[in-house]
């Protein structure tokens, strides 16, 4: 029995094994049969593990940089400092000194910069990627430029001069170079340490013209463009004073030449402190298992993944990326904004590692092992995150009578929320208006109105009166354990209904002592994730939990070994968020992989000359694709059609496993809908009906029909929908197929 983390980069104690083997490859070779279970989330995660992300800085007390240097500081302390007499030690603690420094002066300057942020705000950026943008500002080169283009050869100087700093910014490493760039190297340091910013910036001012070309003779042309510039936006403006009609916004005026060298400047500065932090990030990974020991260090996230499985693991398809990217919470309207700087590497892909483990000793010529991989969604169409690219050999299923009862006895509902004219809407809501969204929610749910009999207790005390014994428990759902928090408290101190009833569901990483298990006079009991099969014995009504928390894992089980929660409530729409790279990371390695598989990739490359024009091709594309799923917008109005089917097989998956956690024992459940994001048109005023496009719940029914009508899908693709999903799709027909009633 193990977890993937512990196959992958563990290893046996050298007395018992004298070769060097990771516990995966071990397993491989010594077993005959490998099971794995959950095979959509381990891939998953595989894709996570080698494409890691960890957070550097934020406005809360979670960045890796800050807790790094204290924990540094204490063990340090506590040893007093013997530790530095190892060489290691003492350069592991320069670097993580120095990389403090340059991530404190970049996380001030996107703290203090609106255009700085958006200039980084795509995607992500490293040092190679803002250089090209620095080039790009003082030499740009049309497409269809060629070498004896004026701007082609000074561009490629400059470029040679940045690429010889950034591969050796502090001038500690022996290597052969033609470029002289130690005015470079002298300016960071100053940068990083400098006690005279005045100054500082003057000197980077002075270099910059120097490196990159920019004296009056540059700055007089560039003057021309901008008059031109200038004289013509005067006209645009005119003309639209004269027109009549409706006004636009202002079109703001062109840049003058010394505002865009003052700008270049600052994204110069930027460039040059990123320069220097990531080589000490790589030296810190570098030498983590060196000095683990003598300063107590734990796993490292960012730790880059063993070598051994460079055979079996395929380079990302778009080239193994490092980056950064600083996040800012809700909208960024400009001024002094604070956010997450998160670091990220993507060194392969991840999810093919499953597939390789038949043939993992086959380089030994040695057997390998059998692999089953058992999930109830691993089948999910268009998926980027769930699917698995193997044949589905075996489906299990339950008595025809169970899924039967499942399928007609379960029951969904909509429980809107009024707001307004309108209906209460949670999805889209700015991040800093949620709680209080909730709270409303949490004391409607909990007390109810005048319409309501109950005096104490509200909606949810009529459902629990309406639950069978033994199944008489409920669960809500929300987007955080924050957020679970908040609907939990409030519960909790809003009648005395709900006073010690209510559980608020907790990480397993969070410290939680003997008083947060116990009643309390203003906060709802914590229940840790781990121990949610024991909910039973608890009395508690009301267990709120994050929705990604309860996907998989423990089955919450009564003396019957039914499922003990028999309604559940959706407080919030699920939906990605926009800015998370590993969902991009996930779509990328979902693309790559149904290339490989359904012969996409062999035709491409076998239609090029050779093969290295194929993959040149192919990583071309990769990139492209690459590019654009960071890019795109995940506001659910705006996905075009093939996102928008990724989108709701990923959803669909992450509802239906939820829901799975109240049919256990072949028992019906109630699903609960009261966030009018599900379905936006039914709330509105006049209520309309709702399409695919406006609605989840109509999208999901929408991707299903297909596989039960007929028509486009094989007949193997239609038997295991309909075993996978038949209930879910009758509960949704029977929801949707109501009319909204108008007021």
């Amino acid at each position: 029995m193990a977890t993937p983390a512990g196959l992958i980069d563990a290893s046996p104690p050298r007395p018992q094994n004298g070769e060097r083997i990771r516990f995966l490859e071990l397993a491989c070779r010594r077993s005959d049969l490998v099971i794995i279970d959950e095979a959509d989330r381990v891939q998953m995660h595989l894709d996570q593990t080698f494409a890691p992300a960890v957070v550097l800085a934020s406005d809360e007390d979670k960045g890796l940089i800050d807790q790094l240097s204290r924990h540094k500081i204490r063990e340090l302390a506590a040893g007093g400092r013997t530790q530095l007499s190892e060489r290691d030690v003492e350069t592991f603690a320069a670097a993580l000194n120095t990389a403090g420094a340059a991530t404190d002066r970049l996380y001030a300057m996107l703290v203090a910069g609106y255009e700085l942020r958006k200039w980084v705000r795509t995607g992500y950026f490293s040092a190679w990627t803002l250089q090209l943008g620095l080039l790009d500002e003082r030499y740009e080169l049309p497409d269809d430029s060629g070498r004896d283009h004026p701007h082609h050869a000074p561009r490629e100087a400059l470029g040679k001069l940045l690429d010889a700093f950034r591969d050796n910014p502090f001038g500690d490493r022996h290597r052969r170079t033609e470029e002289d760039f130690s005015r470079l190297t002298a300016l960071l340091n100053e940068l990083l340490h400098t006690g005279n910013p005045e100054n500082t910036r003057r000197r980077l001012t002075e270099v910059m013209d120097e490196v990159f070309a920019i004296d009056p003779k540059y700055m007089a042309a560039r003057q021309r463009k901008y008059q031109e510039a200038y004289d013509e936006w005067r006209r645009e403006e005119e003309e639209q004073e004269k027109k009549r009609g409706r006004r636009r916004k202002p079109k703001p005026p062109p840049q003058t030449p010394e505002e865009w060298r003052k700008q270049l400047a600052e994204r110069f500065e930027f460039t040059l402190l990123l320069s220097a932090l990531e080589p000490r990030l790589a030296m810190i990974n570098a030498m983590w298992p060196r000095v683990a020991a003598a300063l107590s260090l734990g796993f490292n996230t960012m730790y880059r993944r063993p070598l051994d499985y460079g055979p079996m693991v395929p380079e990302a398809p778009m080239g193994n990326v490092l980056g950064f990217q600083f996040r800012v919470p809700g909208e960024d309207k400009g001024g002094v904004r604070s956010g997450e700087l998160t670091f990220f590497r993507c060194s392969g892909v991840g999810r093919e590692l499953l597939r390789a483990i038949p043939d993992l000793t086959s380089v030994d010529g040695r057997p390998g092992a059998h692999l089953l991989l058992m999930s109830g969604s691993s089948w999910a169409g268009a998926s980027s995150r769930y699917h698995v690219c193997v044949p589905v050999g075996v489906v299990i299923e339950p008595p025809a009578e169970v899924t039967e009862r499942i399928a007609s006895e379960s029951s969904m509902r909509f429980e809107f929320i009024d707001d307004g004219d309108e209906k209460l809407r949670m999805s889209g809501t700015h991040p800093d208006d949620r709680p209080e969204k909730l709270r409303r929610i949490a004391r409607h749910l909990g007390e109810g109105g005048d319409e309501y009999e109950v005096t104490e207790g509200g909606p949810l005390q009529q459902e629990l009166l309406s639950l069978p014994p033994g199944r008489d428990q409920i669960l809500l759902l929300v987007g955080s354990y924050a957020e679970a928090r908040v609907v939990a408290d409030t519960l909790h101190n809003l009648n005395v209904r709900w006073r010690n009833k209510v559980l608020c569901l907790v990480s397993d990483d969070e410290e939680i002592t003997a008083e947060d298990e116990a009643s309390s006079a203003y906060h709802a009991r914590s229940l840790r994730r781990g121990d949610v099969e024991h909910l039973k014995d608890l009395e508690a009504d009301i267990l709120v939990a994050p929705l990604l928390a309860l996907e998989r894992g423990h089955n919450i089980l009564n003396e019957d070994d039914e499922a003990a929660i028999g309604t559940v409530y959706f407080l919030a729409r699920p939906h990605p968020h926009p800015e998370d790279l590993h969902l991009a990371v996930n779509a990328v390695n979902d693309w790559v992989v149904r290339a490989v598989t359904g012969g996409d990739f062999a035709t491409l490359v076998q239609g090029k000359p050779t093969v290295e024009e194929g993959a040149e091709e192919f990583r071309r594309l990769a990139r492209s694709y690459w590019y654009q799923v960071l890019a795109r917008s995940m506001a659910w109005s705006r996905l075009d059609d093939d996102v928008r089917e990724q989108v709701t097989w990923d959803m669909l998956v992450l509802l239906w496993q939820v829901i799975g956690r109240l049919v256990r024992g072949g028992v019906p459940a109630r699903v609960v809908f009261v966030d009018a994001a599900f379905a936006p048109n039914r709330g509105a005023v006049p209520a309309r009906p709702d399409t695919p496009e406006s609605s989840l719940l109509h999208s999901v029914l929408a991707v299903l029909d297909p596989y039960f009508e007929g028509g486009t899908t094989t007949a193997e693709e239609q038997f295991i929908v309909r075993a996978l999903y038949a209930p879910l799709r009758s509960m949704l027909t029977r929801l949707l197929a109501a009319v909204p009633a108008h007021p």
